[in-house]
């Protein structure tokens, strides 16, 4: 699939990380689809920052106003692109975790990417990862790494069925 989109690449080397922060916060409310930014080195040897904002067509404006107001930023770089990318759905599993002679059981969307008969990947949000191991740390006594917690529940995620189980 594919669809008309602008990217805006503006310089920043004036302002500070709290601003920068602020200032993507501010662009995804305003209009942006994704934000990235990447450390650069300037001219005089200074630190800066090249923003990368993913927008739609009818929102440059808005963005355009918000960086020149609160980043003082006079111009900057349009490219039009097609974003191409892939079929995304969601479905709800159950997760129960055993630990501990003990049980917990959380609700779960799962990202599908591609067919949904035959996924090219699945995936779980960092959000839902955090929230299980606050409860296993805080209930059960028992903090699972994320990434080892990550790695559990996506390789079982392509089972069928509505509940996953995991025994840790």
């Amino acid at each position: 699939m594919e669809k008309k989109s602008k990217l805006i690449l503006a310089q920043v080397d004036h302002v500070s990380g709290e601003l920068l922060g602020f200032s993507v916060e501010k662009l995804l409310k305003i209009g942006a689809r994704n934000v990235q930014m990447i450390p650069t080195i300037t001219i005089k040897s200074r630190p800066g920052t090249i923003m990368i904002i993913d927008i739609p067509e009818d929102q440059e404006k808005f963005i355009s106003d918000f960086l020149a107001k609160e980043l003082k930023i006079s111009g900057y770089h349009r490219i039009e692109t097609s974003h191409v990318f892939q079929e995304v759905n969601f479905i709800q599993k159950r997760v129960v975790i055993y630990l501990n002679g003990h049980s917990e059981s959380f609700r779960c969307e799962v990202k599908i990417v591609g067919d949904p008969a035959d996924p090219l990947a699945v995936d779980v949000e960092h959000d839902f990862l955090v929230e299980v191991q606050k409860v296993l740390d805080e209930k059960l006594h028992s903090p699972v790494p994320l990434m080892e917690l990550r790695g559990m529940i996506e390789s079982r995620l392509k089972e069928s069925g509505d509940e996953i189980t995991l025994e840790i």
